[in-house]
């Protein structure tokens, strides 16, 4: 039956190929699990297509059928016990790294007369990454001490860097950032794999120090020009067809990924250099500076930003579809600022300077990402506690180190505010200069919560370049029915309480209590609020903004942000106390009190 497999694998007909690959596959693994034995027949074909032509008709096959017999392996806790996956990779190990070196150099030539490689180069090249991180997550979640492994992350990965210069096919630099951006935050194998991937502090030092490596790789390549190198074309949502109507603008993966790489990198890097330095005083992490000037110069060219620009503001630009690693950049920002003094100067009184100091020229002052990451979700509470909530992000590490410093740093943070509010009331007419919150009465409905500035909603929806969506043209009576949706996030249908706390007169309830609601589509929701609250306040005629000026009373984005910060508290403590908040939130719930005080004195 091997034999049979292995013989369809060179056949012209891909259908058949790929379903023979898929049955050895399968046939290697049933072996390994119930015969106790490796398909010497198969490792055979394996060390003989490795080490033959690139160009063979069987690379690709034999790539899948690698890949799939380790993920099998990473997957069963029973064959994961025995000592088949180190037989297999030791004796694949040298056949491989010759393999994966020639592929690489030959495919990172970069003189303008390289010929384009044809499709099965690319196909086998797409396949090799893959395998690379399935390689990279069996190093990471069963510790594997193989050589294979560890040489994978500090020799191989490297080298694929050389990529971004060559004449590949789009799909495969993107791949290249993707693989890249997991690898260097621990989460290679994260699509396939049913739990989490380990989290950074569960590595040994020999994983760091191999990871060290390619970041030390990646950052001597941004300063010699690879950020120029990385491609950004315009998304389509047609699926590779074609479709007048696809969205226009930057690829936001790619151009978050090599971001979130790069400062990935620099963490590391980072925290290698305190571990370096203890005993001996403090070392300032001067590689920051210029690697964020590149970081920003490289986004500036791709977003289209226009002066004057805020670079802060490129954490919320570039991750508006990324809610996981936009938090994971917020918390990587906040923690290189908190051990970087030199970041921390006092505020000028004049408006034109404060843009000038260090935090805010390198974009990573805290609470400038944390005002835009308010901003992106219309300081809405109950975003925040879904986020909370969610074991998806890692919001509630950030929020909590955030809040402890905005508990130290108020002033700091007052200023930001008030500084942002004249930026913003300097680039807006006066009729559009409205930023309103609802006086605090029940007959005022949740619908009219939302409105803000248009300038606010322009950064919340952050699509200047694209066509708007049909569901912009909807009436605005849906909007109501949007931010329904929104107020679903957490439902607590086992209170007997809950529809007696509906009928209150608490402005900004986030809970609801409704039995059987679809939250699937709840993305679909939020950006039907965002468009409808946009087309609501564009669209409104005069006499609407004489009745609205009556109901509203204006406030700033540092009301807003505390009245956010209030709201969630609330909710939180009202879950706390009917024992349905999934952990305990005391320490949450007391840094959350302490800038309710501050924002009172």
């Amino acid at each position: 039956m091997t034999f049979l497999c292995i013989g369809l694998l060179n056949t012209s007909d891909k259908v058949l190929s790929h379903i023979s690959s898929k049955c050895l596959s399968y046939m290697v693994l049933y072996q390994l699990k119930f015969q106790n034995e490796v398909n010497a027949h198969w490792l055979q074909f394996c060390l003989n297509t490795l080490g033959e032509d690139p160009a063979s008709h069987t690379l690709t096959p034999c790539l899948m059928s690698m890949i799939s017999v380790y993920k099998g392996i990473l997957l069963d806790e029973r064959i994961r016990k025995a000592d088949y996956l180190l037989q297999i990779l030791v004796a694949l190990e040298d056949v491989f790294k010759g393999f994966c070196s020639s592929s690489i150099s030959r495919l990172s030539v970069t003189e303008c007369q390289a010929p384009l490689p044809d499709a099965a180069s690319s196909s086998h090249l797409s396949c090799l990454l893959d395998l690379l991180e399935v390689l990279v997550a069996l190093r990471i979640e069963l510790k594997l001490n193989v050589s294979l492994c560890k040489h994978v992350l500090s020799g191989i990965l490297p080298q694929v860097l050389n990529l971004m210069s060559s004449s590949v096919p789009y799909f495969v630099k993107k791949q290249v950032i993707l693989v890249l951006k997991r690898c260097l935050l621990y989460k290679a194998g994260e699509d396939f794999l049913p739990s989490p991937p380990s989290s950074y502090n569960q590595q040994g030092p020999a994983l760091d120090e191999e990871l060290a490596v390619l970041a030390t790789t990646l950052l001597n390549a941004v300063h010699h020009g690879w950020l120029s190198q990385v491609p950004s074309s315009d998304r389509s949502s047609s699926f590779g067809g074609a479709n007048e109507g696809s969205e226009r603008g930057p690829d936001l993966v790619i151009l978050g990924a090599a971001s979130l790489s790069v400062l990935k990198a620099l963490e590391i890097q980072f925290h290698k250099k305190i571990h370096s330095s203890i005993g001996q005083g403090y070392t300032e992490f001067s590689e920051m500076s210029p690697c964020m000037s590149r970081l920003l110069n490289f986004l500036k060219q791709h977003l289209g930003w226009k002066e004057p620009v805020h670079f802060c503001e490129w954490v919320s630009l570039t991750f508006i579809e990324q809610d996981d690693d936009m938090l994971e950049v917020a918390k990587t920002l906040l923690q290189m600022y908190l051990h970087s003094p030199s970041l921390h100067s006092t505020t000028s009184e004049d408006e034109k300077d404060i843009w000038k100091l260090p935090s805010h020229e390198c974009g990573i002052n805290p609470h400038c990402v944390f005002l835009f990451l308010l901003k992106n979700v219309t300081f809405d509470a109950s975003v925040l506690l879904d986020f909370l909530i969610s074991s998806e992000t890692c919001f509630l590490e950030y929020f909590v180190r955030y809040l402890k410093l905005l508990k130290e740093d108020w002033p700091q943070f007052c200023s930001t505010c008030t500084f942002l509010d004249r930026s913003v009331s300097l680039q807006l007419p006066a009729m559009a200069r409205v930023s309103v919150r609802p006086v605090q009465t029940a007959s005022v409905s949740h619908a009219q919560e939302s409105i803000w500035s248009p300038h606010e909603e322009t950064s919340t929806a952050l699509r200047p370049k694209n066509k708007p969506s049909p569901r912009s043209r909807q009436s605005d009576s849906e909007s109501s029915s949007s931010l329904g949706a929104l107020q679903r996030l957490v439902e607590y249908d086992s209170s007997e309480d809950s529809e007696s706390e509906m009928s209150g007169s608490e402005p900004c309830l986030v809970l609801s209590h409704h039995a059987r609601v679809d939250r699937s589509d709840i993305d679909t929701h939020m950006k039907n609020l965002e468009l409808t609250a946009m087309r609501s306040v564009f669209h409104t005629t005069s006499a609407g903004m004489q009745v609205a000026a009556a109901t509203y009373q204006a406030v700033g984005i540092q009301q807003k942000s505390v009245q956010c910060l209030s709201d969630l508290q609330k909710a939180i403590n009202r879950l706390h106390k009917k024992k349905l908040f999934p952990y305990n939130p005391s320490a949450l719930l007391k840094l959350l009190g302490h800038v309710c005080v501050l924002s009172k004195e």
